[in-house]
């Protein structure tokens, strides 16, 4: 959390985010409160592939 910086609070974990009419579960949910904005964060096990960019990029 101390890596995020300041005014971060956590909202939830395995958060349902819908876009597009098309539901995505993220892994842990971030609100910052000086930059009154979000920060969703998506945790994958093993190496990093391109179809895990594609998901990230909806």
């Amino acid at each position: 959390m101390l890596e995020l910086g300041r005014g971060n609070m956590i909202v939830g974990t395995q958060h349902r985010v819908t876009i597009n009419n098309i539901d995505h579960f993220v892994d842990a949910v971030f609100y910052n409160k000086i930059l009154k904005a979000y920060d969703l964060i998506d945790l994958k096990i093993g190496k990093f592939r391109l179809e895990n960019a594609g998901q990230m990029n909806v």
